[in-house]
């Protein structure tokens, strides 16, 4: 396909356009001629019967299971890690078990977005979800942890093609129900995004094969969701989407320069995120050496997009020419990592605050995943009635910041408002989430749909990558300095001998009560002062991250104030139909109207 940077209408040209029009009146030229099956309509121009036909609502039911799928393969895993470990392990790289497959989808996200504009999505979809029945075979047989390591890598490529549901799903119906749709997908994962620690230590406690019936029952969904693929899922085809376009034209034209930039860059940085503080320390050249280059690779590829004279560039910058897009990215995405604080920190504070019931901290882990699948499923609907998309972003990146914020006054002695406080951060995130992700699909040209999620999930996965990192990395350096001062104090306050101090912190790193009985000169009152001491070190460390969260949340408001409405947008168009229905059966009138407009 050729470079249409100059062809392109500018983002305030974009504006100032009625959309309907816009849509309407599309003009095909070069290798960008859509064949008729390809283009949008107007949905009183489709056949009622489309929307009840097999190959639709089989396509629904495919995209609905590879959301649960994508949820599945990240949440259940997630909450057994532990168990995992000490089954399999241990082993000291475990973590990778879920990073892994980020890093790999964080990597390819943009590749298969652009790619799926130019060459059609069916075949990204069908062969990620194979991707992610072998990952789930293999890693429900796993005998190691390097075998479940392997496995992980492979469900990464399938996480790619996963995670670009919301724009799948999104246009396939009408522009003014893209919340709708996606308050369904959401509403349909609730029991594995919002419950995922309950049945994960469900199947744990309960069945005989314990954790690897997390993985088994991905392997179910991937299955039936690629045969629900293979004989439903229809959307435009190369052919269709640039008929005058071949793949032998397609491969000379092909950016492989910028996706062998992009590909190692984003490789290494994530690389040198997973390894910091963990494998080694982060001053050391196995932590800086790959992070270093890996922004230079970057910064080499931004270079590389806009000076080259490209036909095919993976990133086309005209898209980075559109402010209210990059708002929203960096809002999505910034605005993810103050959330993230949430997401990292809550499960431990309950642990080491709250409770040691493996029940009760499942249950109790729920409420900020929970809580956004929530926000966005009522927030969905209420999209279009309430209008104002610029303010609703306001309004939520500011909420949830300050209930993220918030957390940072709680302690040991505030469970109830630390899980009022979990709530309302999660339900504001999920609000912004919801308006981010439709607006990011109406902002751009429908035919970089694919390009424009896969940039923004990219982006999502790096910051996320990178706030993970820097929360791990203050709670880890702030524990060091309360836990010594915090515990002596309380024990020291309480009768023990300033002499036995050293021994109770050995005794705390041991982690058994033995090991705390053998302290010299410790009694009851003393190992309960202790336990509290220690609980005060976590809330204050924790309460450290939840205020360095503010300055994420910051960013995110900021970048709210620069969006711009999305109202004009949601309109009755619909930008792609299943082929093989009623729908790609154009009325002859609708035909006549477009040829006459296209000057055909």
């Amino acid at each position: 396909m050729a470079d249409h940077r100059d062809e392109v209408p500018s983002a305030t040209d974009f504006d100032k356009t009625d959309v309907e029009h816009k849509e309407m009146t599309r003009i095909a030229t070069d290798d960008d001629d859509e064949a008729p099956e390809a283009q949008g309509v107007d949905f009183e121009a489709i056949d009622p019967k489309y929307w009840r036909s097999f190959r639709f609502l089989g396509s629904v039911a495919s995209i609905i299971l590879i959301t649960i799928s994508l949820y599945i393969g990240f949440a259940l895993p997630a909450s057994c890690l532990q168990v995992i470990n000490e089954d399999l392990g241990p082993s000291p790289i475990y973590s990778f078990i879920t990073t892994a497959a980020t890093m790999v989808s964080g990597i390819l996200l943009l590749l298969v977005g652009r790619l799926g504009d130019i060459i059609g999505r069916r075949y990204f979809l069908i062969g990620g979800q194979l991707c992610g029945f072998i990952a789930s075979v293999l890693s429900a047989k796993a005998t190691s942890i390097n075998m479940l390591i392997a496995g992980s890598v492979i469900l990464g490529l399938a996480n790619t093609s996963q995670l670009t549901f919301p724009f799948v799903i999104q246009e396939l119906v009408p522009n003014k129900h893209r919340g709708y749709a996606q308050a369904v997908m959401i509403f349909c994962v609730v029991p594995f995004a919002g419950f995922g620690p309950v049945i994960a230590r469900s199947l744990i406690e309960n069945t005989e094969l314990g954790w690897r019936w997390v993985y088994w029952m991905n392997a179910i969904v991937c299955g039936v969701s690629f045969i629900l693929l293979c004989f439903c899922y229809f959307p435009p085809n190369m052919h269709q989407l640039h008929s005058r376009l071949t793949w032998i034209k397609e491969l000379k034209q092909f950016d492989y320069g910028g996706i062998i930039l992009y590909a190692s860059g984003q490789c290494l940085i994530l690389l040198a995120l997973a390894w910091g503080g963990a494998a080694y320390p982060w001053a050391s050249a196995h932590i800086l050496a790959p992070l270093i280059l890996g922004c230079f690779l970057l910064i080499a590829f931004g270079f590389y997009e806009v000076y080259m004279p490209l036909k095919q560039p993976i990133l086309p910058t005209k898209i980075l020419r559109n402010t209210n897009y990059v708002a929203i990215v960096v809002l999505a995405a910034v605005g993810q990592m103050a959330f993230f604080c949430m997401s990292i920190l809550w499960p431990q504070q309950i642990a080491a605050l709250y409770s040691t019931d493996n029940a009760t901290i499942g249950w109790m882990s729920c409420t900020s995943g929970l809580a956004l699948a929530i926000g966005e499923i009522i927030q969905g609907p209420l999209l279009k009635p309430l209008g104002h998309s610029r303010i609703q972003l306001i309004i939520s990146a500011v909420a949830m910041t300050t209930f993220s914020g918030a957390m940072a006054a709680t302690t040991q002695h505030t469970k109830g408002m630390a899980i009022a406080f979990s709530i309302l951060t999660g339900y504001f995130c999920g609000w912004l989430e919801l308006v981010a992700l439709v607006a990011n699909g109406l902002v751009n040209d429908p035919s970089d749909l694919g390009l424009a999620n896969g940039f923004l999930g990219s982006v999502r996965n790096t910051a996320a990558s990178v706030s993970v990192s820097i929360y791990v990395a203050i709670l880890d350096r702030r524990l060091a300095v309360t836990i010594p001062h915090d515990v002596a104090e309380a024990a020291v306050s309480a009768g023990l001998p300033s002499g036995s101090v050293p021994d109770v912190l050995t005794a705390i790193t041991n982690g058994t009560a033995a090991a705390m009985s053998a302290v010299p000169g410790i009694n009851g009152a003393i190992e309960a002062a202790v336990t509290n001491g220690l609980k005060t070190a976590y809330a204050a460390s924790f309460s450290t991250v939840y205020l360095a969260s503010i300055g994420f949340g910051g960013i995110a408001i900021i970048a709210s104030l620069f969006t711009k409405d999305i109202d004009k947008h949601l309109t009755n168009f619909v930008s792609r139909r299943i082929n093989g229905t009623v729908a790609t059966e154009m009325p002859a009138d609708v035909k006549e109207k477009l040829d006459s407009m296209s000057g055909v």
